[in-house]
């Protein structure tokens, strides 16, 4: 590396380590717990360098957010663009990424700490305009990455041709942010899986659930309605 080149690319570091910090405290914490000091100290980057890089805390979420989105999409939503497998096992596939992320959160940190989007979505949207946009971008274009394998399901007579891909697939993502809500709540990764599965076993009509609770009733033993 010569002498030129070195100053840009210890900037581009210390960029990086700002945006990477912004995103692991966001995520692990939240938006308004978090302040310019605690991302500074996390990425080893003296406070005065922080607005070297950015105007404000916003500034670089707004960075973070776009950071983790595009992690998301190449580890997780890359599955539904495979247009080798066919469209339920790509759904499936992207429930079971899913829960990995979350699983190797609890393995790392003790706790299920949640979907980014959907925190930032509870804590911020009615404070932050401009990360409420872009969050709107991020359900957008994750629901545009399903409407591939649900349109194909579609148009091979698996799920019902009543909604638009787009509709089914915003559907899903509202009850997959409900999944891990509920995953959060109690520390428990397993809830995504079981429940994300049985979320497209429901799609594909009647039929075996996956992972179905056991309610300890013989159905052949209950009285006719």
């Amino acid at each position: 590396m010569t002498v030129a080149t070195r100053p840009l690319a210890e900037e581009q570091s210390t960029r990086s380590r700002l945006v990477a910090a912004a995103a692991e405290l966001v995520h692990a914490e939240s938006y308004h717990a978090v302040g310019v000091k605690a991302i500074c100290d996390r990425a080893r980057v003296r406070r005065g360098s922080f607005y070297h890089f950015f105007d404000s805390k916003q500034a670089l979420v707004l960075e973070a957010v776009e950071k983790i989105w595009e992690e998301f999409s190449t580890e997780v939503l890359e599955v539904c663009r495979d247009g080798t497998l066919d469209p339920r096992t790509r759904l499936e596939a992207m429930i079971d990424l899913i829960h990995l992320r979350h699983q190797r959160d609890r393995d790392r940190t003790g706790s299920v700490l949640g979907c980014c989007f959907g925190n930032l979505t509870a804590e911020a949207t009615t404070l932050d305009e401009a990360i409420r946009q872009r969050l709107v971008r991020v359900f957008d274009d994750w629901a545009a990455a399903l409407e591939g394998p649900l349109t194909d399901a579609q148009d091979l007579g698996h799920i019902d041709q009543g909604a638009t891909p787009q509709a089914i697939a915003l559907e899903m993502i509202s009850e997959l942010q409900g999944l891990i809500l509920m995953a959060k709540a109690r520390n428990d990764p397993a809830v995504i899986k079981s429940g994300g599965h049985n979320m497209i076993a429901r799609l594909w009509g009647p039929g075996t659930r996956f992972d179905a609770p056991q309610s300890g009733i013989d159905p052949s033993s209950e009285e006719p309605a």
